[in-house]
């Protein structure tokens, strides 16, 4: 039975069994943005979201011998410098552990290697797993025989990395994750980000590799990959491999691709990829052949979508391109703005808001359109619903609206328009700085409080949300306050940013200065994502597994956020410090997963946001508490500058 924690079908599930949010669900913004900023809104490119592994991670599971002992053994292909291998097992403190040479063995057998080992932990946030790093010292490239002796019934995972700079990519070329479609698997090798296929002296890169498929209900499938050219792989021979599967349940599904081959030197090669794939049911169809636009307020035309659910609560982030003809001779096809919003069903309609100073400014007429209609689901952000292009019916704009247009960008063309609430608040005394946590996280901003002027602490500790759900928190605390600004630690700083761009909230209202300031956010995801799922069925169910904060799904996420509400973030970085004396790490574990530099749970490249205000890297600093460096919340001088600095 897969353990996993899932996270809940829609986000006021969610916040309904915790009993918060008291006050009213926040109102969603009607978002737009210029025909030049449609293909930044795009869907994130399936290559984008890659996994680079330089590990590999094996199963380990005890079964009864021949003798009666319970055992599992396993050959284990090193092919760099400085090999680490670690256990993950709930009993592996009760384990016996024999690591052996092939290359040393005699006629009595392998010769038993002397190492080290010491205890460690491996997580995100609070939810740590822990583990025993096996050091070996002096170890060349090679084949070694690890058994490991316990009791019935135990199980874990081997993690083996090295300094090889060869790695797997892999990542899902599909993007439908519906119930009932085919999900699709790429993998290949790379050395210094250049790809390999066939090299030299006939030595290929990968020679075989496939997938362990971990369904929803616990079943495991292996199925072969293929680089032979025929059905769904594109080309025989050009080192990669595809493999798919059909996902015919809702969950989650856990699939490890193996990939094993030979190095350009002649080494073996043998490396894992850890995927976690969310599959959703949705019944939501299309009703209508084209979308209807009415005039609900000066500028401002709602546009509506016919369609039907058997689940009228559920909420979707939906998008779609406004399209007209240009005035002219030419009479062509023109981009005139993307929309988007979150929103509900409401009496069987989908609805959008487009405001007419959009159509003033491009000089369109009819016949109009909407173009690449996307519907996606808040927690995983799934297409549960895609449309090339449908007819769009327009009112026409009066010639009073076109005279009076000064060609000017207002925020209620970005936005929509601001609730009266919050109008009335807008120059209220009080506005806030909240400090805001991470995923499974403690008090990571309590110690350091008193570094934030006029500060206020939100706290949801060791808690797993979506980004909609926590940026649905956040609003819900804000509301005691007229304003607020944000410094935020880890997925705090993608939530805040949720919540800026979709919902009306105080931050709306905040003063001068920096709106939103983040430290170690992985707003591109992190990799550790996908062995943490894994690692939570041995362990059990911990925080869970949260889509939002793998590689796949925080590019889903971020390809809806526009370029006005990223220019509001300024994010931080941080990684290790460099001695020449020691290995450097925030933390072992993840540091034999991640990509340097990174801070023990976020890589600096996967904490960058294009078009948003990059504050600088520092070293020395990592994630949290508890790993080599000191945790990135505690640097007072960065402190008292987002301090000072901050909109309130």
């Amino acid at each position: 039975m897969n353990k996993l924690k899932v996270l809940g079908a829609t986000a006021s599930i969610i916040l309904a069994a915790t009993g918060v949010m008291a006050k009213s669900a926040p109102i969603a913004k009607h978002l737009a943005g210029p025909a030049e900023e449609i293909e930044l809104m795009q869907k994130a490119s399936p290559e984008s979201a890659a996994i680079i592994s330089k590990h590999a991670m094996i199963p380990v599971n005890l079964n009864q011998q021949a003798g009666g002992e319970f055992s599992w053994q396993k050959s284990i292909l090193v092919d760099g410098e400085n090999p680490k291998m670690l256990l993950f097992s709930p009993s592996q403190s009760n384990w016996l552990i024999n690591i052996a040479d092939d290359a040393r063995a005699n006629k009595s057998g392998t010769s038993q290697l002397k190492y080290t080992h010491r205890e460690t932990s491996f997580g995100m946030g609070a939810e740590q797993f822990p583990a025993t790093q096996y050091d070996l010292q002096n170890l060349s490239t090679g084949r070694y025989q690890l058994k490991v002796a316990g009791n019935e019934g135990d199980k874990g995972y081997l993690l083996v990395s090295s300094d090889s700079p060869y790695r797997l990519k892999s990542f899902v070329t599909t993007t439908g994750q519906l119930v009932g479609d085919v999900i699709n698997v790429n993998a290949s090798a790379l050395v210094d980000d250049q790809h390999f296929s066939v090299v030299k002296n006939d030595l290929a890169m990968i020679s075989s590799s496939y997938m362990r498929i971990t369904a929803p209900n616990g079943k495991v499938l292996e199925t072969i990959m293929f680089d032979d050219g025929y059905e769904f792989d594109k080309a025989a021979s050009d080192g990669q491999f595809n493999g798919q599967f059909k996902a015919d349940q809702a969950g989650l599904y856990q699939v490890q691709v193996v990939a094993q081959g030979i190095t350009p030197k002649g080494m073996p090669f043998y490396r894992t990829a850890e995927h976690v794939i969310p599959v959703i049911n949705s019944d939501l169809v299309l009703n209508s052949k084209h979308a209807d636009g009415v005039y609900s307020a000066s500028h401002k035309i709602d546009i509506s979508m016919a369609v039907d659910t058997a689940m009228p609560d559920a909420r979707f982030r939906v998008m779609a391109e406004v399209w007209g003809t240009q005035q002219g001779k030419s009479a062509s096809p023109t981009a005139v703005s993307w929309l988007s919003t979150i929103a509900t069903v409401e009496n069987g309609m989908i609805n959008l808001q487009l405001d007419d100073r959009w159509l003033m400014a491009k000089n369109v007429s009819a016949p109009f359109e909407l173009r690449n209609i996307r519907i996606e689901d808040t927690e995983h952000y799934i297409s549960v619903l895609d449309v090339k292009s449908m007819p769009l019916m327009l009112p026409a704009v009066s010639a009073e609206a076109k005279s009076a247009y000064d060609g000017g960008l207002y925020e209620s063309m970005l936005k929509g328009d601001k609730p009266a609430a919050l109008q009335n608040n807008q120059k209220a005394a009080g506005g806030k700085l909240m400090l805001v946590h991470g995923y499974c996280s403690g008090d990571a901003w309590g110690p350091v409080k008193y570094q934030f002027s006029n500060s206020v602490k939100f706290t949801d500790f060791n808690q797993n949300r979506s980004h909609d759900a926590f940026a649905r928190l956040i609003d819900s605390y804000g509301d005691n306050f007229p304003s607020f600004g944000v410094v935020a630690h880890s997925q705090g700083g993608a939530a805040a940013l949720h919540l800026y761009t979709y919902y009306w909230s105080g931050m709306d209202n905040a003063g001068s200065g920096r709106l939103i300031q983040s430290v170690g956010t992985p707003y591109q995801g992190t990799p550790l994502a996908g062995n943490l799922a894994a690692l939570g069925n041995v362990f059990g169910v911990g925080c869970g597994y949260n889509s939002n904060l793998t590689v796949s799904g925080g590019g889903s996420w971020l390809s809806g956020i526009p370029t006005w509400a990223r220019s509001k973030v300024n994010y931080y970085t941080t990684s290790f410090s460099t001695k020449w004396w020691r290995n450097d790490y925030c933390n072992i574990v993840s540091d034999l997963v991640l990509s340097d530099p990174e801070d023990g749970t976020t890589e600096k490249s996967r904490g960058q946001v294009s078009g948003a205000v990059n504050r600088g890297h520092k070293t020395g600093q990592c994630h949290t508490e508890g790993m080599r460096d000191m945790a990135q919340t505690r640097d007072s001088s960065r402190n008292y500058s987002m301090s000072s600095n901050a909109a309130r």
